[in-house]
């Protein structure tokens, strides 16, 4: 009797076979990451850049040029990613309107007195996009 011929010897003759097969399969699998992981990360960068932006000493345009990169980001994000995180980017453009709409009103006023109308915007801004990155997280 030859040996592959033996009882339970080709399930045997198999096995390196299937862990090949499911090796590659488990690293196609978890090397890829969905292509929103990029936009997410300049999406956190332009928000903490907003968020460092100092109306009192810098007025409103610096902080508009800060909102327009946001904006920007948060276009590109949720182009790639608003099917997989539809409030969070629904909250997030909400957020960003009121902000824009703070800043409209806060035209004119005292920088001072312009930067204490604009932070609850700003701080909203950052807590929807908060929210974002921590339901983003988890796949990227």
């Amino acid at each position: 009797m030859r040996p592959a011929d033996r009882p339970g010897t080709r399930r045997w003759l198999l096995l390196p076979a299937a862990v090949l097969v499911l090796s590659g399969l488990a690293a196609g699998c978890s090397s890829s990451k969905p292509a929103y992981c990029t936009d997410a990360s300049q999406l956190q960068t332009s928000v903490q850049n907003l968020g460092d932006v100092d109306v009192a000493t810098n007025g409103l345009g610096s902080l508009q040029t800060a909102l327009n990169s946001v904006k920007t980001s948060a276009s590109t994000f949720t182009t790639d990613a608003k099917s997989a995180f539809p409030s969070q980017t629904a909250a997030l453009n909400t957020s960003l309107s009121a902000l824009e709409t703070a800043i409209t009103s806060a035209k004119g006023q005292p920088p001072v007195t312009a930067a204490a109308a604009i932070v609850p915007a700003v701080t909203q801004v950052k807590n929807s996009a908060s929210a974002l990155q921590s339901a983003v997280s988890g796949n990227c």
